[in-house]
């Protein structure tokens, strides 16, 4: 996903939790800044599973390469 994506997914999730509440009119600074924390913490999440994946997606080619070059040097 890119960064667009990200914030575009996690601006929707957060309007349909918020507008799901029946209250929401009436929240309090202490519970909008709590529903601003909780919707930092989800793009933090989404965030560095994106990373991770990312990662992972590169090691996972770099011992794909490693495996492939033993193979072109042992003679098989």
């Amino acid at each position: 996903m890119t960064p667009e994506e990200i914030v575009t997914d996690l601006n929707t999730k957060n309007r349909d939790i918020l507008y799901a509440r029946t209250d929401y009119q009436h929240l309090t600074h202490d519970q909008v800044l709590a529903m601003m924390d909780s919707a930092a913490m989800r793009g933090f999440k989404l965030g560095s599973n994106v990373a991770l994946s990312m990662v992972k997606g590169a090691l996972l080619v770099q011992l794909a390469r490693a495996v492939g070059a033993r193979k072109d040097t042992s003679g098989v």
